[in-house]
């Protein structure tokens, strides 16, 4: 049998600078366990061990995709040593959460949804052409994960040609 954890997601703040963090421990205050950083818990979950390190892998591999699509995009989401950027709306990181976390229950599924995020993360973008040959609840999952990836911050002063801006 093998040890339960408490997966969690939460805010931070080290040195003047906010970060989102998704970890585990396998304490019930998960504020005693990243160095007292932490400001907020937002979602926190009891898995085993094995788990607990499989989804957190899936929910940083998501985060690096959203990222990574972002800069491609001229999307600035800095990433940080600590965690990943406060600017990642607390919606969209929750809703990342919460799809690896409820979706491990099942073995089969997972192991198809761990394949299409491996796959989305070789293409480095979307493409709706993988969706075409999927069909029941990996098609469902696919889409929820290409809807989750295609969200961007709306911020202009990245973006070098400036020229379809508003005038008012």
């Amino acid at each position: 049998m093998t040890k339960s954890v408490n997966l969690y997601l939460a805010s931070g703040v080290s040195e003047g600078i906010g970060f989102w963090v998704i970890n585990y421990t396998d304490e019930d205050n998960i504020f005693n366990s990243f160095r007292s950083k932490l400001l907020e818990c937002y979602r926190k979950e009891l898995f085993g061990l094995e788990g607990a390190i499989e989804v957190k892998e899936a929910i940083n591999t998501t985060l690096d995709i959203l990222c990574f699509d972002s800069k491609y995009d001229q999307y600035k989401l800095d990433n940080y040593n600590t965690g990943y950027s406060s600017e990642i709306p607390i919606n969209l990181i929750e809703d990342i959460f919460d799809l690896w976390a409820y979706n491990y229950s099942n073995e089969i599924l997972w192991k198809k949804y761990i394949g299409l995020l491996n796959l989305r993360k070789k293409i480095k973008k979307n493409n709706n052409y993988i969706n075409i040959g999927l069909k029941g609840d990996t098609y469902e999952f696919a889409t929820k994960l290409d809807g989750l990836l295609s969200c961007r911050q709306v911020d202009l002063k990245f973006r070098p040609d400036n020229s379809n801006d508003l005038m008012w």
